[in-house]
């Protein structure tokens, strides 16, 4: 499955080695090694201004250097729109970074503007002085550009902002999307909207969206106030309680910010609420905080929460997991490798650089017993053995062959007597049998049913940044100029997020004299009721 997009690129293995990364204070891009310290891994950069920064990277090194083995080669991102460029790139202190992951799930801000006031929004939301939402016909263009992506074309979006349910297109756009043929449309909202008014949640689901992507930082009011400043853990139960009034009803994804001494001790007992909500809760997406601006060495060891203190936290809190069932994103990646060699047909591949994320899956079965999944399947085994099976297949006239050896890995992969109560192993080897046919998504969607997704995805700062990375990204931000820009460039390191906003938004003085209702609309949303006001 090799392009000629981009060069064959693999990210270097093991420690000590060295990468790029950026002075925090300036943005220049310093040469930085990383290398084991007491079992942690730490990066060290130095800038001839600005000095030394020596800082926590991953909390647990094997576990780090574990998830390197599963790095997969990507196959890059054109974007017809941009003539000229032979693959979608950006700049970092002036040089030249290009994409060698296509686009696995993009974002598209809708707005600005938000119907709250969040001390940790990496958007920081109503604090710039001005307005950036991007008109119907904008955004229109903005997904045709996705769904034009070569080689392969975006099929997931993630409408997000500010608060993207305030944008007063909302719904039009949803509707849209779902013309456009978008396999998986999402929006990341706070709640309030859908709280409040259930109608709007209707009209959008009506129209299209498979997905809320909801802010969740706990389960007590008390985190709630630290993190969003006011209270707001009813709002979110009255969100769920509104979606299952639907007669369709959209799956929901729980995000919490993790902020190491606010909520972090709540992150078992979240795990524990999907679970008393899987009727239509599916997964949990943890992001530990970001750091903007300037910090002492102090402020950030104290602060930092690393990917690994995340595992330690789930399995420390819900006695579910142990770290040897996390695995990073590109886990995934043979299975799409596979499917798409024998389909004919390029499929989103997850070839996310392997320290972005981690995640396992939890099965609940009948008698309320929690398993992870690597504990019935060797995944290991399976994910490598079937990209040697791809490889084979690219290379033989007979492609349908390899799903019976497929069929035979999956079997010699699952073990018998772990599988749990009520889900056979014949449940696998029809999911493995139907990936590649037009039963595909009602196969797999019965197969997660039973499942919790668990992940989290560290988004980078300054601090812990990694172009290596950035170069693999697979979260991607499609701007109203039409470029595609990856998630960790647009809110950190270059910052397009600055840029962007500011090429496209008005005043917001301007703004409110052109919108007087809607304006007044917003800064009475904003007025928090006395039942979300913090305690006295």
């Amino acid at each position: 499955m090799s392009s000629s997009t981009t060069k064959e690129y693999t990210p270097q293995k093991g420690l000590p080695k060295k990468t790029e990364s950026i002075c925090p204070e300036c943005g220049k891009i310093l040469v930085a090694e990383y290398y084991d310290k007491e079992g942690k891994v730490y990066a060290k950069k130095t800038c001839p201004e600005h000095g030394e920064f020596d800082s926590l990277i991953w909390s647990d090194t094997e576990i780090y250097l574990r998830s390197e083995k599963f790095a997969t080669d990507g196959i890059g991102l054109i974007n017809p729109k941009r003539d000229g460029e032979d693959n979608v790139h950006i700049k970092i202190d002036g040089r030249r970074v290009d994409m060698h992951s296509s686009t696995s799930l993009a974002n598209i801000d809708l707005t600005n503007r938000c119907n709250m006031n969040c001390p940790i929004c990496f958007a920081n939301a109503n604090q710039a002085g001005y307005v950036y939402e991007p008109s119907y016909d904008e955004i229109v263009a903005m997904m045709q550009v996705l769904r034009n992506e070569e080689p392969i074309k975006c099929t997931a979006v993630q409408f997000s902002g500010g608060e993207p349910t305030i944008h007063p297109d909302f719904v039009r756009v949803i509707a849209k999307a779902k013309e456009l043929r978008f396999a998986q449309i999402q929006v990341a909202t706070n709640g309030l909207v859908f709280a409040k008014n259930p109608e709007v949640l209707k009209a959008a689901v009506e129209a299209g969206l498979n997905t809320v992507y909801l802010s969740f930082d706990g389960v007590s009011d008390d985190v709630y106030v630290q993190a969003r400043d006011r209270k707001m853990f009813n709002v979110k139960l009255k969100v769920l309680e509104n979606i299952r009034q639907l007669e369709h009803k959209p799956s929901v994804v729980l995000v919490p910010t993790i902020v190491k001494g606010v909520n972090d001790h709540q992150i078992g007992d979240i795990v524990k609420f999907a679970f008393d909500n899987a009727d239509i809760v599916r997964g949990v997406n943890f992001q530990p905080v970001a750091f903007t601006g300037r910090i002492t060495k102090e402020e950030l060891e104290k602060g930092r929460f690393t990917l690994p203190d995340l595992v330690n936290s789930v399995n420390e809190q819900t006695g579910y997991t142990t770290k040897d069932d996390w695995y990073p994103v590109p886990v995934v990646a043979p299975i799409s490798k596979f499917a798409s060699i024998l389909m004919g047909d390029r499929k989103i591949t997850f070839t996310t650089h392997p320290h972005c994320g981690l995640a396992t899956y939890l099965f609940k079965d009948e008698n309320d017993n929690v398993i992870p999944l690597p504990r019935f399947i060797d995944v290991e085994k399976f994910v490598l053995g079937l990209d040697k099976l791809a490889n084979k297949a690219d290379k033989s006239r007979f492609k349908k062959y390899y799903i019976f050896k497929a069929y035979r890995l999956m079997n010699k992969c699952i073990y018998d007597d772990k599988v749990p109560e009520g889900l056979s192993k014949k449940t696998f080897l029809k999911v493995m049998g139907n990936i590649m046919s037009k039963k595909s998504k009602k196969t797999l969607a019965v197969f997660s049913w039973k499942m919790m997704f668990i992940g989290g995805m560290h988004f980078q700062d300054s601090y812990n940044y990694d172009i290596e990375r950035v170069e693999r990204c697979a979260i991607h931000y499609v701007t109203p100029d039409l470029r595609v820009i990856p998630f960790c460039a647009f809110n950190s390191g270059p910052e397009y997020r600055k840029e962007v906003e500011a090429k496209f938004s008005v005043p917001l003085a301007e703004w409110k004299e052109k919108n007087k209702a809607e304006a007044k609309a917003l800064e009475e949303a904003m007025i928090v009721p006395d039942d979300q006001k913090p305690d006295v």
